[in-house]
């Protein structure tokens, strides 16, 4: 143990007890299938956690190092994470903030929509601001909830299915991924080659307990025109990556692959969390399913020294 602030303790990585960690996620009235171990082994350059009291509540802390400055950082194809726990929800996570060792010197991460902070927080220099989600409540019928779509959605599907696009929901998740990045790798500079590799890890793991699943949508020739890759728990369907080629943007591939998603979930008691960006042009392609836009908070912190806190 490395630390203690009001029953909050730090811990590293190897000081975490794994077992009551992942019941901590599985039981918590917010919990995500990010923040279980495996993910975080597989997703994140390293993380440590705040612990609270016997694991009634947790917050991993994803981390990385440069130039021998230690910073929180939100890892790629990892939505959000935050505090989980139980208890009433949304819960005020300040304690946990404050107690965020000090070597961390900068923060640049996303916590989950049941979290907020109400406190000024002005000693630490934070500095948030509200981000955009979409969630689809999958609770009714395939039929009810496609009768709600917008009408470029529902035009869209139909030119798919004039198209006689197919879909193709045996491709292996390996497929997918790179799909994606041969695609998409000039449009997402930022994402590191490895990071793809983490992701594959990650997908694998989650297969195994038939938690990840791939969907491919195909010309009548056979051509790929769009993938689709997402992750399922007990609570939520989530959209981790996907895409289309130019021809599957002329055929409306995507949207077909979307609704697909849904038909395949509608009547689980599942919300589909589309897992969407501010990004205008894909905020307005969830929109079009009509969802319920959730607010969630990025948060920011920077106590790097002179001159390198001007880099970021």
């Amino acid at each position: 143990m490395t630390g203690s602030t009001n029953h909050i303790r730090y811990l590293t990585r190897e000081e975490i007890d794994i077992s009551k960690w992942n019941n901590c996620i599985r039981n918590a009235r917010n919990g995500l299938i990010y923040a279980y171990s495996f993910c975080l082994d597989a997703m994140a350059e390293n993380w440590s956690a705040l612990i609270e009291d016997d694991y009634s509540r947790v917050m991993p802390l994803t981390w990385n190092k440069k130039f021998g400055f230690h910073y929180l950082y939100q890892p790629y194809f990892t939505k959000t994470l935050g505090v989980f726990g139980n208890g009433s929800i949304p819960f005020e996570i300040s304690r946990f903030l404050h107690a965020i060792p000090k070597k961390f010197k900068l923060w640049d991460i996303d916590i989950n929509e049941k979290n907020f902070i109400s406190d000024n927080n002005s000693n630490i220099r934070l500095k948030q601001h509200a981000r955009t989600n979409y969630f689809l409540s999958l609770h009714q019928t395939y039929e009810l909830i496609s009768f709600q779509y917008k009408r470029l959605a529902k035009r869209a599907k139909k030119k798919a299915t004039e198209n006689l696009l197919q879909i193709d929901r045996s491709v292996n998740l390996s497929s997918v991924i790179q799909l994606q990045r041969l695609h998409y790798s000039s449009k997402q500079p930022g994402i590191p080659v490895h990071v793809y590799d983490k992701l594959m890890l990650c997908a694998s793991l989650l297969s195994k307990n038939k938690q990840a699943a791939a969907y491919l949508a195909l010309s009548p020739a056979g051509a790929t025109l769009a993938w689709y890759l997402i992750f399922i728990d007990q609570h939520f369907v989530y959209s981790v990556l996907g895409g289309s080629t130019e021809m599957g943007k002329k055929t409306g591939a995507f949207y077909l692959l979307t609704d697909a998603v849904i038909q395949d979930y509608a009547e689980t008691e599942k919300i589909f969390r589309f897992e969407g960006s501010d990004i205008p042009g894909i905020a307005f392609f969830n929109a079009l399913f009509n969802p319920v836009p959730v607010e969630y908070q990025h948060i920011k912190m920077n106590r790097l020294p002179f001159p390198a806190n001007l880099f970021k």
